[in-house]
């Protein structure tokens, strides 16, 4: 199976049903079918071919599950784009893609517009600014099977290019087999069902997003998108849609929660699962959502490279936690069905229970490489498996602890300092609503932990910091005790919704002259 037959099954089995619905706007499995067919000709009649990559710009829309499967149809490769991206960075994606063509939403066009000119093939969704108007494209193009004779399912499906938190941003290549595969796990692991109505609010450029758009249609389910996140439209939506399951991270839940337990009664019993990641929910604010949502909660661990997800924390994990259960709450759970973790040293042994070391998974989910970048794809995707970055360990029932990435570790006196230790502890505090710990240089120590706080509420910070280090007295080490705590008003997200460490620490070594 390829990736453009989840529209055409679904186009044949349930042609009538609703598949996508955006701002009251509803697409049938037909009309997204028909609509993806009509899109991948356009672009063949452009003179595009199999394997060529095409830009994908846009905010959350009605077109981007039909982008997705029209150019899988056709063998062309999708090249995801944060918008938040400056048009430099764009140009380096579209440059190290070799991107040939741009589907472009109207609304980025001022941004990204320019960078767009020497391209073969620009379509504009609300527009004809900078390309052909995507309606127009449509409406007189063929409905033909646009599929090569020689595509296959090891062929590249889309390159989703990393933050590059390190350096310029690398792409991800991830294929048609590989993404199936995390489908069917995703599918597995959610329980998902013909019947279940998504809310999709996190971008669909991110990994995340991706898997979203075929896990969620898949099985022919109905996918209602908002255009971005807004805690009353998502109460309001799941009253009024029957929404089933929805994808949060932390900070969005707890805005939705407040406007519950702040205004009137509302109707969330057709909400049966939330899932969440980037961060742990403490088991205070995970039993809260069970309560006032009354729905599941599962949370999930993995990265670009991996296909998504790697790691789950059942809804029953969950609730153990909240009766009392302390080994689960700094895990984000066991592995998926179709994955396996390791715990190994540098130089790939793998390590006893309990102890950290890098997290290496095996996965028919994975991604196969980097694109145009040999040397860095054999340092992390090897023979024995995807060798992640992560810090973890795995405990005496296989949960995955993560510590942190490798480039995030702190070496303090010597000693080894994982952030996600520190915070996981920090974190469980009721007056804590996010917390970050960076390490910051320091004459004595060389580096030394510092912990940045979002309080929760109107609180005295200073009382807060002394219950705090009180905390971490009693369940760190010396040596991981963080040296001070700030107070921050938020934290600067990446568009996974991961807070961005590298910014945190930058700023507060500027304020430390």
């Amino acid at each position: 199976m390829l990736i453009g037959e989840i529209s055409t099954n679904n186009a044949r089995r349930v042609p009538d049903k609703k598949a996508i619905v955006v701002d009251g706007r509803t697409l049938t499995w037909s009309d997204v079918d028909e609509r993806a067919l009509r899109l991948a000709n356009h672009l063949i009649s452009g003179g595009l071919a199999k394997g060529d990559r095409v830009l994908v710009i846009a905010r959350n829309t009605v077109e981007w599950p039909e982008v997705v499967f029209a150019l899988a149809k056709a063998g062309f490769i999708a090249v995801p784009v944060n918008i938040r991206l400056a048009a430099d960075e764009l140009a380096y994606v579209r440059d190290d893609s070799g991107a040939r063509a741009a589907v472009i939403h109207s609304d980025q066009v001022e941004r990204f517009g320019a960078e767009l000119k020497n391209l073969d093939v620009v379509l504009e969704i609300g527009g004809s600014t900078v390309g052909t108007d995507y309606e127009s494209a449509l409406a007189s193009s063929a409905t033909t099977d646009p599929r090569p004779a020689d595509l296959v399912p090891d062929d590249p499906q889309f390159i989703l290019y990393t933050s590059g938190t390190t350096g310029r941003p690398k792409g991800v290549v991830n294929t048609h087999r590989g993404m199936l595969a995390q489908v069917v796990d995703t599918s597995i692991v959610t329980e998902a069902n013909r019947s279940d109505v998504y809310l999709a609010t996190t971008p669909f450029f991110t990994a995340g997003g991706m898997v979203r758009t075929l896990s969620w249609t898949y099985l022919g389910q109905t996918m209602v998108i908002h255009h971005r996140f807004d805690p009353q439209a998502v109460i309001d939506e799941i009253e009024r849609s029957g929404i089933t399951f929805t994808t949060f991270i932390p900070t969005m839940l707890q805005r939705t929660l407040r406007i519950l337990e702040e205004g009137p009664p509302r109707d969330m019993s057709s909400l049966r699962r939330i899932s969440y990641g980037s961060a742990p929910v403490p088991p205070g604010l995970a039993e809260k959502a069970m309560n006032l949502l009354g729905c599941d909660m599962q949370q999930r661990y993995g990265l670009t490279e991996c296909g998504g997800q790697a790691t789950i924390l059942t809804p029953q994990d969950h609730r153990d936690m909240v009766a009392g259960k302390t080994s689960v709450m700094t895990s984000c759970g066991q592995e998926t069905p179709m994955c396996s973790i390791r715990i190994v040293d540098e130089d790939g042994n793998e390590l006893p229970t309990g102890e950290i070391g890098e997290i290496v998974m095996v996965s028919d989910a994975s991604a196969v490489g980097y694109w145009n970048m040999p040397e860095a794809t054999a340092k992390t995707f090897r023979p024995d498996g995807l060798w992640s970055g992560d810090l973890g360990f795995l405990d005496e029932e296989r949960y995955l602890h993560v510590t942190g990435r490798k480039t995030d570790m702190i070496i303090s006196g010597g000693f080894n300092v994982y952030p996600g230790e520190i915070e996981r502890v920090i974190g469980h505090h009721a007056d804590v609503e996010l917390v970050a710990v960076v390490g910051v240089q320091d004459p004595e120590w060389g580096e030394t932990p510092v912990a940045v706080i979002v309080p929760r509420g109107d609180v005295d910070r200073d009382a807060l910091a002394a219950d705090l280090q009180v905390l971490c007295r009693e369940k760190l080490a010396g040596y991981k005790q963080p040296r001070r705590f700030e107070f921050a008003t938020d934290f600067p997200l990446g568009p996974a919704g991961k807070i961005l460490k590298r910014e945190i620490a930058a700023q507060l070594q500027v304020a430390a002259g």
